[in-house]
């Protein structure tokens, strides 16, 4: 009895080492996409702003009045 208690012990701290490196794993990937969705966030911003200027009726060059005072 002692024996099967001790070899499960031991598959259980196994899969415990396991999951630990998934978790480990998994947080430098969602560092990464963290990162990754900030960069197409602040795209996405550029690319908003630039429209909404395109947009805009373009004013034609108009001559300066120069005033004497």
């Amino acid at each position: 009895m002692l024996k099967e208690i001790e070899a499960k012990l031991t598959k259980l701290n196994e899969n415990k080492a396991v999951v630990v490196k998934n978790l480990q794993d998994l947080e430098v990937q969602t560092k990464k996409n963290m990162s990754d969705l900030q960069a197409i966030s602040g795209a996405i911003q550029v690319c908003e702003q630039l429209k909404v200027e395109a947009e805009k009726p373009q004013e034609e060059d108009k001559p300066v009045e120069i005033v004497d005072e």
